[in-house]
């Protein structure tokens, strides 16, 4: 047996052991698990591990080599937490070898810009450049522990758009003793990086070796910037690119409305009367008691089922696992099956106005998140805006107003601030059963108690029960309106409760998009649209997906939008697509399954 101290020594003075730990050995591995790597592929970390070697005659060898190793491993967990999760993402050998070599050239730029910043206060300095250089591996580690998941763009964006109480629930709901035990150790390591960092100092530098200080420093700063696109930093880039179509989007708006006056009388007025459109959340029909779930969760749904204006959708879907991306398609004419883009894409809000319409806004959920959003823009444009959550942050006696005390039952009243013309389309936004489901319903819907279901599932069953309720409420209110015509409910998206995932797209489920959609028709409406009465009454086992609302509800109220719709889209039309296999979700990425 070696003796340690050798073992150590050659730890110490020498860099090819280094080499053959982190380069060397998982390549074998990956050879054998992935094959086909490519000779091309290992130029870059080869390169990086020269500049290594090169970097070795600067510095204290001892020291050097342990910073750098020990910097690496806090780079590289990410691929314990890929190994750890069950998401789906194309990981090759390529991915390493980049990251690596990414990583690499960001060790030597630290260990540099401690000795460009030298001592005393300095450190504090180099410990925040620290700690920003690994903020992206502690947020990879802190999604995983909060959702035992890879951090995708669409979680990024998610926590873009999440709000103080929202966040605030989210934490009261994932945080776990794991979770603590995970951020006390990355603190720890943290720690330990920053104490050994400080030890490392350069050696007497000759005015050659200047020089090739100044050339190294220069190679690392290129090879940073040359791998800077890998598994890690995509990340970064891919939510900024999605952020920054969300800003195009509402930077349009003045060009989206002059399209839709050049396009003059290919919009159809459409009818006269009230419109109603009902955005739930977090909704799943699989849970529903109307959907055939094994509790009677939906008494009214499941009482309408019975009346002749009523119309339930059984094969619907939504197109993201999102708010604000489903959403996003579900209220303009852009979607999984044309190649409009986005910052062209006019919302149902636009055409209603150039219709004609009053429009209306009514919102139980907060006007803005930490990004604004093509939801935000498209709501903006409505004619009347209540929400009932002034801004983000709000705070009333101590408490957000999108706490608890705040239920969807508050909408009910609010419909009384509505100026009620006699062509109006009227946005009602639930807050639903969105996480935290305990706090979405009074006390008194706590109906569901059983000790042989998980408590999570008893929760949101409850808030299911209780958005069953708001509808009706939402439904009497509507009928009071001389005008009312119909009105139609649909969920952004759905949740995965059954596995106890919410609606994280790293965890798919069919349940996260498998969402109910219901269309109520006042008697005025089937007796006024006889002929369209009878094709709708006949829709309810055809395929859909949510990102095509905005066709169906043009249609609902007689409007044509000229180039903005096909007709293939719409659910109604002899023309309609009903073929299962074009339907997609996840934007397109998945094929719908009946699971």
């Amino acid at each position: 047996m070696m003796n340690l101290q050798k073992v150590s020594v050659l730890y110490e003075q020498e860099v090819f052991e280094f080499i053959v730990i982190v380069f060397i050995l998982p390549l074998i591995y990956m050879q054998f698990k992935y094959g086909g790597t490519e000779i091309k592929q290992y130029i870059f970390p080869l390169l990086s591990y020269g500049i290594i070697v090169y970097g070795s005659n600067f510095f204290d060898k001892k020291y050097y080599v342990k910073v750098v190793s020990v910097l690496l491993i806090a780079f590289c967990s990410i691929f314990v937490v890929i190994a750890f999760t069950d998401q789906i993402m194309p990981f090759l050998e390529k991915d390493y070898l980049v990251y690596v070599a990414f990583a690499i050239s960001i060790a030597n730029l630290l260990i540099l810009s401690k000795q460009i910043f030298g001592g005393g206060r300095a450190y504090l300095l180099f410990g925040i450049i620290l700690f920003i250089s690994l903020v992206p591996i502690i947020l990879l580690w802190l999604y995983y522990f909060s959702a035992n998941a890879w951090l995708s763009v669409e979680s990024c964006m998610a926590i873009l758009q999440t709000n103080p109480s929202e966040a605030e629930n989210y934490i009261s709901d994932h945080i776990s003793y794991v979770a603590v035990f995970g951020l006390s150790i990355m603190i720890v390591y943290i720690g330990y990086m920053y104490r050994i960092i400080r030890r490392i100092k350069l050696k007497t530098l000759s005015r050659k070796m200047v020089w090739s200080l100044i050339f190294f420093t220069i190679l690392n700063v290129a090879f940073a910037f040359r791998t800077r696109e890998n598994i890690v930093t995509n990340i970064i880039y891919d939510t900024k690119i999605y952020a920054a179509s969300y800003q195009e989007y509402a930077n349009a708006r003045e060009e989206r409305k002059k399209n839709l006056e050049c396009l003059g009388e290919q919009i159809k007025q459409g009818k006269d009367g009230v419109y109603i459109l009902v955005i739930g959340e977090s909704a799943t029909r699989d849970h529903m008691g109307c959907y055939g779930y094994f509790r009677q969760n939906t008494p009214w749904m499941s009482s309408m089922q019975e009346q002749p204006g009523y119309v339930q959708l059984n094969k619907a879907w939504s197109c993201a696992n999102d708010t604000v991306s489903a959403l996003t398609y579900a209220l303009t004419s852009k979607n999984q099956y044309n190649t409009e883009e986005l910052k062209n894409a006019v919302s149902i809000i636009d055409v209603a106005n150039a219709a004609g319409y009053d429009t209306v806004w009514l919102s139980n959920q907060v006007q803005y998140g930490l990004a604004d959003t093509p939801i935000t823009t498209i709501a903006s444009e409505a004619k009347q805006q209540i929400w009932l959550h002034d801004k983000v942050g709000h705070l009333k006696d101590g408490r957000y107003l999108d706490l608890p005390d705040y239920y969807d039952e508050k909408l009910i009243p609010a419909m009384d601030n509505i100026r009620v013309s006699s062509r109006m389309l009227i946005v009602i936004h639930l807050m639903g059963s969105h996480n935290s489901y305990k706090v979405r319903y009074p006390d008194k819907y706590d109906f569901y108690k059983s000790k042989d279901i998980s408590s999570d599932t008893n929760e949101y069953d409850n808030s299911i029960m209780y958005t069953d309720t708001v509808l009706k409420s939402i439904y009497e209110k509507a009928l009071e309106m001389p005008d009312f015509k119909m009105m139609l409910y649909f969920s952004d998206h759905g949740e995965g409760i059954d596995a106890h995932v919410g609606h994280d797209s790293n965890k798919y489920t069919a349940q996260m998009t498998r969402i109910p959609m219901v269309i109520c028709m006042s008697s005025k409406y089937m007796e006024n649209e006889a002929d369209k009465y009878n094709v709708i009454k006949n829709v309810s086992d055809k395929y859909f997906t949510n990102d095509l609302i905005f066709d169906v509800m043009l249609d609902l109220m007689s409007i044509e939008a000229g180039e903005y719709v096909d007709e293939k889209n719409i659910i109604f039309s002899e023309k309609y697509d009903n073929s299962a296999q074009r339907f997609k979700t996840s934007y397109g990425k998945r094929e719908i399954s009946e699971e």
